[in-house]
């Protein structure tokens, strides 16, 4: 069986893109750091790799200096940004029942991820976890979905609700009193998952819009989805991903930490991206390449800098790598687009 690896439905990352160019952020510059820009190496208008999701939000929260960035993306993207997922729970007869549709198929919308909802002593708990283990950056994605859900939840039982409770997985107080205030509830770090609670009672609660009709049609459309489309990406797109989260966590390629990353042997590793035609050290290239091109053309980062965030140890490693993949030198690539720029 070939290895795969989670992915999140395009239209998700496309709406924080947004998001982003609309609150006046860089969102051009981080996505040539996260290989999203003109390089193509993730061109599915399906689906993107997690770890490019994860990555991109936390490129964005660095950026701005903002650890509660996560929040006002998915307070903004809010349940509307679930599309057909949150009306399959705002049509459902009551909120328990669209819950358990919601929690059933959301592997249709991400994948490599845990969600599920439970009751005990009287409190349902949301739970939410990528379990992914190479997915290392995921503070902001956690904050980010956590907002999504309480949006869901708050169009369904009505602005004066309040959870019980939310739980994080990070243990990084920043921001901390800004949750608080937000969701209006006790917020807890360092916990096993990223957890929602609410009085299990309101499960029971009738949906204000339900609609059987409606809601069936939806339950019908996910279960056909799921049957041929779960949110997955090949190892060789899951290894560029990989790489390119690690250049922006600003740690080593190597080929024998990504084998681990992925939970594999060194020699499974090798071996299973050869029968897909290819190798650790040209995906390597390619991601390397493609970044470069990307970030000298759409930033003014100097180009060591831009050497020192591809991870070459040297100014004239870069320059001799990306001369033998492009046919001329990273200052000339440069200075060929300000000349045919200025043509224009």
């Amino acid at each position: 069986m070939k290895r795969v690896s989670g992915a999140i439905d395009r239209s998700v990352l496309n709406s924080v893109m947004g998001m982003l160019g609309e609150s006046g952020i860089d969102h051009v510059g981080l996505s040539a750091r996260a290989g999203l820009a003109g390089a193509g190496l993730f061109m599915s208008p399906q689906s993107t790799p997690l770890m490019i999701f994860t990555t991109m939000l936390e490129l964005a929260s660095d950026a701005t200096n903002n650890p509660a960035l996560g929040l006002f993306l998915g307070d903004t993207w809010g349940y509307r940004g679930l599309g057909k997922h949150a009306e399959m729970v705002l049509t459902a007869p009551t909120l328990g029942h669209g819950l358990e549709k919601f929690a059933r198929f959301f592997p249709t919308l991400q994948g490599s991820t845990s969600f599920s909802l439970s009751v005990e002593d009287g409190q349902a708990k949301l739970s939410y976890r990528i379990a992914e283990h190479a997915v290392r950056t995921r503070t902001q994605d956690a904050i980010f979905s956590e907002a999504s859900f309480h949006s869901l939840l708050s169009a369904a039982l009505g602005d004066g609700w309040q959870p019980n409770c939310i739980d994080f997985e990070h243990r990084n107080d920043r921001g901390l009193g800004i949750f608080q205030n937000h969701f209006k509830c006790p917020v807890r770090l360092g916990q096993r998952e990223n957890a929602l609670f609410l009085p299990a009672h309101l499960l029971n609660k009738p949906m204000k819009n339900a609609d059987p009709e409606r809601h069936w049609q939806l339950v019908n459309e996910f279960q056909t989805r799921a049957e041929r489309l779960k949110q997955n990406v090949d190892l060789p797109t899951a290894t560029k991903a990989w790489i390119v989260a690690t250049l922006c966590r600003h740690r080593q390629i190597d080929v024998h930490d990504a084998a681990d990353e992925f939970s594999m042997s060194l020699r499974s590793f090798q071996r299973e991206l050869d029968q897909e035609g290819t190798s650790f050290r040209k995906i390597r290239e390619e991601v390397r390449g493609g970044i470069a091109s990307d970030m000298l053309r759409l930033t003014d980062l100097p180009i060591p800098d831009i050497a020192e965030h591809l991870g070459y140890s040297e100014l004239s490693a870069f320059s001799r790598g990306f001369k033998a993949m492009t046919g001329t030198s990273p200052g000339q690539f440069r200075r060929q687009l300000s000349d045919a720029t200025s043509h224009a």
